[in-house]
């Protein structure tokens, strides 16, 4: 029986380039899912409120955590779904939080739910697809899951199109393909926050044309 072709060889038997910690990807896609479909499904103006709400609440907890080590290693034992880094840094969810916050007030419905739930879905596929890509990597990242950063946000998208609400647009296309780019290019600025507003920025425009 012939071998495998070395890449694909190596995508399948060989360990990933880096660990994935399971049950974090698996509740990054649920909790970061569960915004968008509250937007769909719930008052504008409720949804509004409790996003303001979550987001206070997560800086509260930021400062407690910068300020009170013994408020950071509580956490830290109730929420063991921390990166490494994160046990002296902001965390993910916080800036989940704050950007989805900013995507709700500033852009319009249809749009925020799309770039949340490309965000939800994408996110967590490219880490698990790129976490095997051994070869086609750019910034450090791996070019093969940000494809699959994008079929995972246009699945998401073609879903969320099920709702009256949410119009099966072209831009639909564009605006993941431009997630994905700003998962994968490097910024200063945490993906939670430039993902979203990056997808809902380009549809936005795209909206306009």
């Amino acid at each position: 029986m012939s071998r495998l072709p070395p890449p694909l060889h190596e995508f399948i038997y060989d360990p990933p380039v880096a660990p994935t910690f399971w049950p974090r990807r698996v509740l990054h896609a649920l909790a970061g899912s569960a915004i968008p479909v509250g937007v769909l499904l719930l008052p504008m103006g409720l949804v509004q409120w409790l996003l303001i709400v979550f987001s206070i609440v997560a800086v509260v907890l930021e400062a407690g955590r910068a300020l009170l080590p013994a408020v950071n290693d509580l956490l830290l034992k109730v929420l063991p779904f921390f990166k490494p880094s994160e046990r002296i840094q902001v965390t993910g969810a916080t800036y989940l939080w704050l950007s989805a916050t900013l995507v709700v007030f500033v852009f319009d419905k249809d749009v925020a739910v799309l770039a949340l739930l490309f965000l939800a879905a994408g996110d967590p596929v490219a880490a698990l697809i790129g976490g095997r890509d051994h070869r086609m990597r750019l910034f450090g990242k791996s070019l093969a899951g940000s494809a699959a950063f994008v079929a995972a946000a246009l699945g998401a998208g073609a879903l969320a199109a099920l709702h009256p609400d949410v119009p099966l647009a072209w831009w639909l296309v564009p605006g993941a393909i431009v997630a994905a780019a700003a998962e994968l290019v490097p910024a200063p600025i945490d993906d939670n926050i430039t993902v979203p507003v990056a997808a809902a920025a380009a549809m936005t425009l795209l909206s306009w044309v």
